[in-house]
């Protein structure tokens, strides 16, 4: 009988006004983490075992996980602008959130990849039999299970996936209501998309891609990383070697813009690709005050290149002037 209640309460909660929050108390936080423990036991034994494959490299998986590992900055940026239109709820919201990351940072799988028809319907809601797109369960120990089927529409769009994953993150610390949180990871999507840019180059038959998220008023979670043949790669920690402030002065950040390709640069077999941006690096002086120094960004990336072959990527370095 109280698990039908509780059932009912979380089909009550997809048509609560998207304003309004429901908690699960503990008590059946508990319960009901049981019974989706039986549920997921069998698939995590799959997956342990290798009968489920899923998590490997591909361009999806590694999207997402670069996703989860940029939720931090995504709440960070929703948090500190106004444009982000969050209530007093939501944000208590996204703070706890926060806290979850933090606390998940050493398990081992935050995220497991599944096929649907590999997970015995998994997926499906029990209320209205949809297939959905990521589930979990109402504690920081679950996992969020993506479903690779209905993925797939999204696998180079990174804001979704960290709308996805704090409207799953939501409900691990205990909200009930999808529509709060669909709200609330709509917000996220939207002010991270403001701020993110694609920009791509052909290389022979091939794609190379930058993405870069950088925002002025939040230029600590500047990110820069690239796409190509199906593997992707941050290009942050190279920036932070290549940039410095003057001495006795703290390293704040940097803030990218105007980034544009240049012509290829082509002799024999070798082939190279420039990104330039406009660079400014935010310090801190011995008065505490914050002031940018602007320089210009070269990213390089130099390829092998033969006519019976894709293109190799040999290196990525970056020259600050």
């Amino acid at each position: 009988m109280r698990n039908a209640t509780f059932l009912v309460l979380l089909l009550l909660s997809n048509i609560v006004s998207a304003v309004e929050i429901i908690r699960i108390e503990k008590p059946e936080r508990e319960i009901l983490n049981i019974k989706f423990d039986r549920t997921i036991l069998p698939l995590i034994e799959r997956f342990g075992s290798g009968d489920i494959v899923g998590n490997g490299g591909g361009l999806l998986e590694q999207n997402f996980m670069l996703a989860y590992h940029s939720l931090q900055a995504s709440i960070e940026n929703c948090l500190t602008n106004v444009d982000c239109f969050t209530s007093r709820d939501q944000k208590m919201v996204l703070k706890e959130i926060n806290q979850l990351i933090i606390k998940k940072i050493d398990q081992t799988n935050p995220i497991i990849f599944l096929k649907n028809k590999d997970a015995n319907g998994f997926f499906l809601d029990e209320f209205d039999m949809t297939e959905r797109m990521a589930k979990t369960g109402y504690s920081e120990k679950h996992p969020i299970f993506i479903n690779l089927d209905i993925a797939k529409e999204i696998k180079n769009d990174i804001p979704s996936m960290l709308g996805i994953l704090i409207h799953e993150l939501g409900h691990q610390i205990g909200i009930a209501n999808h529509s709060f949180l669909d709200s609330l990871g709509a917000k996220v999507r939207r002010i991270w998309s403001s701020n993110w840019t694609v920009s791509d180059i052909k290389i022979g038959p091939l794609k190379l891609s930058t993405r870069l998220f950088s925002n002025k008023s939040n230029f600590i979670n500047a990110k820069l990383s690239y796409e190509f043949d199906g593997q992707i790669k941050s290009i942050n920690s190279q920036i932070f070697d290549s940039i410095s402030c003057p001495t006795g002065e703290q390293l704040y950040g940097f803030y990218l813009t105007n980034g544009h390709w240049q012509r290829l640069q082509e002799s024999g077999r070798r082939t190279m690709a420039k990104m330039t941006f406009w660079l400014d690096v935010y310090c801190q002086n011995l008065y505490g005050d914050l002031y940018p120094i602007q320089r210009d960004l070269n990213v390089l990336f130099k390829f092998h290149t033969k006519r019976s072959k894709d293109p190799v990527l040999r290196s990525v370095t970056v020259e600050v002037e």
